[in-house]
């Protein structure tokens, strides 16, 4: 029997689990305080699964959009557009928001952002979310600067 659309019987099933079709995200372990790669015997190491996307993440946000020839298009952010966007909260908040989702949301490893909160003490607004990722979920908490 056949049927007027041939091309569907090429097309293969999609598995349920969308962490079955990835490999397993991983990234040089990196020590936020410091600035730098984490070293075991003087050597830099591999993270894997959530703890190599919440450095990812780090990396993604503190990156400039479009600055950078070594990245596309795709990676980074433009949290600093957000800096002195307007004199209303909750209009800076939304767009801190719009840019975090815009610039992580290409990870094909996150599957959603929620749980968006803010807080101000002087001229630094820190957000916190709620990231989650084909193999769990966590917090992120970054910082934005109001130079």
């Amino acid at each position: 029997m056949s049927s007027i659309f041939p091309f569907t019987s090429a097309v293969p099933e999609l598995q349920a689990d969308p962490s079955a079709q990835l490999p397993i995200f991983r990234e040089l372990a990196y020590d936020r305080e410091e600035n730098r790669l984490k070293r075991r015997g003087g050597l830099p190491y591999l993270v894997e699964k959530d703890e190599a996307l919440q450095i990812w993440i780090y990396k993604a946000l503190l990156s400039k959009r479009f600055v950078w020839p070594a990245y596309s298009h795709d990676y980074g952010s433009e949290l600093e557009d957000v800096i002195g966007f307007s004199n209303s909260r909750q209009i800076t908040e939304s767009e801190a928001k719009r840019y975090i989702t815009e610039a992580l949301m290409v990870n094909p490893y996150i599957q959603e952002l929620t749980d968006f909160s803010f807080s101000h003490t002087g001229s630094v607004m820190t957000v916190s979310f709620t990231v989650t990722t084909v193999y769990g979920r966590f917090t992120h908490e970054s910082e934005i600067y109001n130079e």
